[in-house]
This record gives C-alpha cells, structure tokens and sequence, in this order.
C-alpha cells in the first residue's frame, strides 16, 4: 500500500475508475491511443497494471528514454517481435549464432522475413528502413499468429532526438497499413504530444483517441486511504486527511510518499494524525526530492527570463516583460513540461513540490504553514 519509486499494478493500483473502461474499451477496438500526463502522474502504473497484471494482451513495450539511436529502438523491437515465435535474442543471434537462427527460423511461418531481417542487420542498413521493417516484422508476426500486437511507445515525444522530425513522418506513413498492430503513444511533455497528435499540421492528427490523465481523484484516493488506515487502527483527523490529500492536487506521486509517510508515523508512534503531522509529511518529502527541484531551479536560472516567469506564476505575480517575450518564455516551459495551461493568459505549475519550493523566500527550506492555511 502506497507503493512508490515503481509502477504500482494489482490491488495497490487505485484511481483510474474513469480511464481504465475506455481504456480497455479503444484496446478491445484495435483503436490507436495517445495518453498524456506529466512526469510520474501514473502513465506507466496504467500500462503495467492493464498489459502486465490483467495480461489480456499481446504487447511490446518500448520506453524511448532507454535507446540513444533509432537503430537501437529498431533492434529492440525486432527481439520482442521474434520472441513471439519462440526466437529469442534474435539480434545477438545473428552475430554469435548464426547457423542455430537460420535453423531456427525454418520452423516458423515467415522464415522469408527473418532472412530478410538476418541480411538487413548483418549489413548495416539504412537506420530508417531498419525501422520500417522492425515495425513490418511485428505486423506480420500478428498476421501469421493470428493476433494484434499492442506496440507501447513511452516518452513518445523523445523520438524526434533519435533521428529527425521526418520520423514522424514516416512512422505515420508505415503505421496505417498495419492491420495487426494498435499503437499506444505515451507522452509526458503535453504541449509537444498535443502538436504531434491535434495540430491539423502533425503526420499523428487524427491517428489516435486522446485520453489525458489527470491528477488522481481526491475523493477516490481518500476513501482507499481511510481504508488502509481503519485495517490499522489508525486514528486521524479526517478533516485534516482530505485537506492534505486535496492540497497535494491527486500527484500520484507525492501524495503516495506524503501518505506512506503518515501510515508510517502513524503505525511506529502509535498517536493520532493531526495538523502538524500533515505538515512535516509534506515539508520531508519535499526536502527529500529537494536534490531534483533544485536541478529544475538550476536550468530555469540557464535560461533567459525562465525562472522569473516561473516564480511570478507560484507566487501569483504579474510578469514585467514584454509580451512577446512573455509568450515565447511560456511557450518554452510548457514544452519543458514545467507549467500548462488552463485558460486565455492563465498558467499552473505542472509539479506541486516545485510550486511550494518557490514560495518559500528564504533560502533554506521554512514552516509550510504559510502555505497550507491558505489551503486547508
């Protein structure tokens, strides 16, 4: 119970009442997906508890983060591909065990496309046509068992760094004649993953459904937690519980580790949760991502203008800058993933802890109370 640092899936999986039906609902349908939410706000947790725990599908994963090329991304899907007919380490095969593979894949459907494959990686190939025919491979593996392959690309928006933007391009142009494959596009960077899948201009508009995630349902996520607390016997205030889980604006992440350390607390020193404990829940956790806020802190202050539009929104103060300027600074931190927007002129800081850090003015970490009266 309030699991954190890893992908939650089973019976800790909460939330998502909402996104889990449809969700299901565009897979069952072979429906192309895009979902978009900030950095750990549960993407991975809803892909990991539908494909892994549920298992009601054929996948391939792939986190785009982990490969530095588009010929790493290519050899990796065509090993996930293989493993379907029983070929495994199909790449490492073709340089250490070449005549055990070619015998391999005499005994599948499609040996003339692992021939194909075998020649085209012994030979260097062109990264882009190494690609097409990783994603052509999984395809007609499907096609041949019989099945549709579910193809998970996370951190989406990254796949222009491995190549070009022209990748995108081509992935469209390949991925919509793939009968055997549905593709579900994970993003974290909003304001990119919107231009490649609504902007009219993008290869993606159109390709897919949009489901975003948003913050974790506040009332949902109070009703498990009272839950964990009453197997306990853990007395709280309750009123003091739903403010802090409504505060923390339903981050999954935050409000895991901020909750797992009152449970903590609670079950060690035996009393009652009050206001200040809520308080020095939040304060710790905050003081302990305080390493990566400040590396956030450390590139807004590299870029012009950056940190002070920034601050200016935590603290709800009017900018001074020109307007344009203004426009391309917050331009800029949405496609960092730092802010969004909510209306006309209007914007929010995407990570809670990070608001709270700039609203202290010290330079040491103060008391939240400031902060949190205004809330609760």
């Amino acid at each position: 119970m309030f699991q954190s640092g890893s992908p939650v899936k089973g019976e800790n999986f909460i939330d998502r009442r909402k996104h889990l039906p449809l969700f299901k609902s565009y897979l069952d349908n072979n429906q192309h997906i895009m979902i978009k939410a900030p950095r750990r706000f549960g993407k991975t947790s809803l892909i990991k508890h539908m494909f892994e725990y549920e298992k009601s599908y054929d996948f391939i994963y792939i986190d785009i983060r982990l490969h530095h090329t588009l010929e790493s991304l290519s050899k990796h899907i065509l090993d996930k591909a293989y493993g379907f007919v029983k070929i495994e380490n199909f790449i490492r095969q073709t340089k250490s065990s070449l005549l055990t593979l070619l015998q391999s894949i005499k005994k599948i459907s499609i040996p003339d496309i692992a021939e194909l494959t075998i020649d085209m990686v012994s030979k260097d190939s062109n990264p882009i046509e190494l690609f097409i025919h990783s994603l052509n491979v999984v395809d007609k593996i499907a096609m041949s068992k019989d099945i549709n392959i579910k193809v998970i690309f996370d951190e989406f928006q990254d796949i222009t760094n491995l190549y070009d933007k022209n990748i995108l391009e081509v992935l469209r142009s390949v991925a919509q004649h793939h009968e055997n494959i549905t593709y579900i596009f994970l993003g974290s960077i909003e304001s990119i993953m919107t231009q490649i899948f609504e902007s009219k201009s993008s290869p993606f508009f159109h390709f897919a459904s949009v489901i975003k995630l948003d913050g974790l349902d506040v009332d949902e996520l109070y009703e498990y937690t009272i839950e964990q607390f009453d197997k306990q016997n853990i007395i709280y205030d309750k009123e003091v519980l739903y403010k802090t889980i409504k505060f923390l604006e339903g981050h999954p992440e935050y409000s895991t580790k901020v909750l797992q350390t009152l449970y903590i607390n609670a079950t060690l020193e035996k009393k009652p949760i009050d206001y200040n404990d809520s308080l020095e829940a939040i304060s710790f956790r905050v003081v302990e991502n305080r390493a990566y806020l400040d590396e956030l802190i450390y590139k807004l202050k590299a870029k012009k203008h950056h940190f002070e539009v920034i601050y200016n929104i935590a603290n709800n103060i009017k900018s001074d800058i020109g307007s344009a300027t203004l426009y391309n600074t917050h331009i800029s931190l949405e496609n960092m993933g730092i802010i969004k927007k909510v209306q006309k002129g209007k914007y929010e800081i995407v990570d809670i802890f990070l608001k709270i850090l700039l609203q202290q003015h010290e330079d040491v970490m103060v008391s939240l109370d400031g902060i949190l009266m205004l809330e609760i």
